[in-house]
């Protein structure tokens, strides 16, 4: 018998111990080469990951008669793995275990049975889909692991609450690892997993990156006026012969930029003190005046689009926009800047964001805020329409 080394803390082990009894870490034994084919396999692997030939040696078969022919066909059962019941190996498995050191080794092909879908992660280890689980316990010093091991790819799955963390598997440059490796998943995604499909984590990734997609297509078939949001019934306006309203949205603050002026002074000059709590300044004061502008609400309302026009309806101020006069629209965050003809100054719409709007493409509807951005290209797909 010969001691493993911890390539952690150097320390001498038992040849069947599996983790390292001064630090805790996982142990790793030398790999054996297949004699068919020479490549190296994990050391209790049973058959070769390259050519297939059977790692166990067995004893040399014997000629079987027509009575017994059928009865030593080879069998590909799966058992259900239970964390209580200890594994027990049948008469069978234990004549098997007897090797003759002179019998020659007999090579067997084994038959993968693809999953039928009814299988949990347990039977059927989601790294390989060849073995099942194997629950295992490991007793320490302080804590006690409940770990699941495949026996096949040496995938480890360490239960932590109610999910488990894939710790470690063989070939830790395989896709399956850089996928999942060191991640904690429940027991109903890594049943997905084992059947090809997704963790919740990649499900909410595809869908967002699906729901942005779905978001370009929808804003850029709007901006070219290819699409168009739909009519609102009753709108708060009088339309006018062949127009109709689209967008009607309240709680809009209109904001204009007003001139204020700034005034700073200074005092420069000596103070001579008289008496207590008594001084005259002998110096003067200076002052400088600017002026700029600033960004002021003027007033409070709804905004609504028609196919014609961009109305404003405030308690103070009421604008009447004709979209053929609109020479630029900047879309915000929160709003919309509009700059038309005859007019010098630029028009802020602010609290767009507050309303959201529900848009369908590609079979999937979504509910998204209603941004600058979506005003910008509903404005500018009228404006190409007209």
């Amino acid at each position: 018998m010969r001691d493993l080394i911890c390539k952690n803390c150097g320390a001498e082990n038992p040849e069947e111990a599996r983790f390292c009894m001064e630090c805790g870490m996982e142990l790793e034994k030398e790999a054996e080469p297949c004699p068919s084919c020479g490549t190296l396999n994990p050391h209790n692997a049973k058959f070769c990951n390259e050519c297939g030939i059977s790692l166990i040696e067995k004893e040399e078969p014997h000629e079987p008669s027509e009575e017994t022919e059928d009865l030593q066909k080879p069998l590909v059962e799966i058992h259900e793995a239970e964390d209580d019941d200890e594994y027990e190996p049948s008469d069978e498995e234990s004549e098997d275990d007897e090797i003759d050191e002179g019998a020659p080794v007999e090579t067997k092909k084994v038959e993968y049975i693809p999953p039928t879908g009814s299988e949990s992660w347990r039977e059927l280890c989601p790294a390989c889909n060849h073995k099942p689980l194997t629950p295992k316990t490991f007793k320490g010093f302080l804590s006690t692991k409940n770990l699941l091991e495949c026996d096949y790819c040496g995938a480890i799955f360490e239960k932590t609450g109610n999910k488990y963390l894939f710790k470690t598997i063989y070939d830790i440059s395989s896709d399956f690892w850089k996928r999942y490796g060191r991640k904690t998943l429940t027991e109903t995604e890594w049943t997905r997993i084992a059947h090809g499909g997704i963790s919740d984590e990649e499900k909410a990734l595809i869908e967002q990156k699906a729901a942005q997609n779905d978001m370009t297509f929808f804003v850029n078939a709007l901006n070219k006026g290819e699409t168009n949001l739909t009519p609102i019934p009753n709108p708060p306006i009088i339309l006018k012969k062949n127009e109709e309203a689209c967008v009607a949205l309240s709680g809009i603050t209109l904001r204009e930029a007003r001139a204020v002026r700034h005034t700073r002074g200074g005092y420069a000059g000596p103070t001579i003190r008289v008496a207590k709590g008594v001084s005259f300044r002998m110096g003067s004061v200076a002052a400088r005046s600017e002026s700029r502008d600033e960004l002021r609400d003027i007033d409070r309302g709804t905004l609504v689009l028609t196919n014609k026009r961009l109305i404003f309806i405030g308690s103070k101020r009421t604008t009447n926009i004709d979209l053929r006069k609109i020479i630029s629209i900047t879309a915000y965050k929160d709003g919309i800047a509009s700059q038309r003809e005859n007019k010098q100054k630029t028009e802020y719409f602010t609290g767009i964001d507050r309303h959201t709007l529900t848009f369908s493409t590609n079979g999937r509807s979504h509910n998204v805020p209603f941004t600058g951005l979506i005003m910008k290209a509903a404005i500018e797909g009228k404006i190409r329409q007209i």
